[in-house]
């Protein structure tokens, strides 16, 4: 196991953290989970969390002095802001202490990843901070997730809605605009990443390469999903506007 007890959910690499996986816990160790996050996985220069971390430095992909992957991976920040915003949602209000370290960590990795925004579509790349890397492409299903935790922020009171909803909603708008397609069996949603994970022996290496190899495929669920999530939350804040 990891020390700091920095719980696990993928058998096949006992002692690797990937953030992916700290939507599932247990919710007497939520915030601990968080904050190891944080402190495992955090680049204090880019401001990003990188896909994974692996304590004994011995995976193919992980770095033999921090024990991180090389790589910023899009969907990986998603999933992790998705984790943070749901938490805030479903924590009790008595419990105001790790409430705070919830929306402390969101605010932190939202304003980390929104530097790397393409100013043109409002979109966000497969590999985060490497928008001129041949083969990099605007990414459908981080970019959805970004959109999603951003407005339900701003529904929750838990950002600023006059600062951040438009910017909600220009990622939403972005993704109508760049990412679905019709053709003559109806419309597709484009531009899903279909997986990348790491490991666990000497495949997926974790490289720029590794990344920009895995397929990129249209009306996956990944992609589907938080799109339709995103929607949800877009048409939440409007049904606020007319009450």
């Amino acid at each position: 196991m990891l020390s700091d007890q920095l719980q696990l959910f993928k058998r096949i690499l006992p002692d690797d953290g990937f953030i992916m996986f700290l939507k599932v816990g247990f919710t007497c160790r939520i915030s601990g989970q968080f904050l190891n996050a944080r402190k495992y996985l955090f680049d204090e220069e880019k401001k990003l969390y990188y896909h994974a971390y692996d304590e004994k430095r011995q995976m193919i992909w992980a770095d033999k002095t921090t024990g991180c992957s090389h790589n910023f991976w899009l969907r990986s920040i998603g999933w992790y802001l998705m984790a943070l915003i749901d938490c805030c949602g479903l924590i009790p209000e008595e419990s105001f202490e790790h409430l705070s370290t919830y929306k402390r960590l969101f605010k932190e990795a939202l304003a980390g990843i929104m530097q790397y925004q393409d100013e043109k579509t409002k979109l966000f790349y497969q590999l985060v901070d490497m928008p001129e890397l041949e083969g990099n492409y605007l990414e459908t299903s981080g970019s959805a997730m970004i959109a999603y935790a951003i407005l339900k922020g701003c529904r929750l009171g838990i950002l600023q809605e006059e600062k951040w909803r438009r910017r909600g909603e220009e990622i939403f708008d972005g993704l109508e605009r760049e990412k679905l397609q019709k053709d003559e069996d109806g419309w597709h949603l484009t531009g899903i990443c279909l997986v990348a994970g790491l490991g666990p022996k000497d495949e997926r290496d974790g490289s720029v390469e590794y990344y920009l190899s895995e397929p990129v495929v249209s009306d996956e669920e990944k992609g589907v999903g938080v799109f339709m999530m995103a929607y949800g939350e877009y048409l939440k804040l409007e049904k606020q506007d007319e009450a």
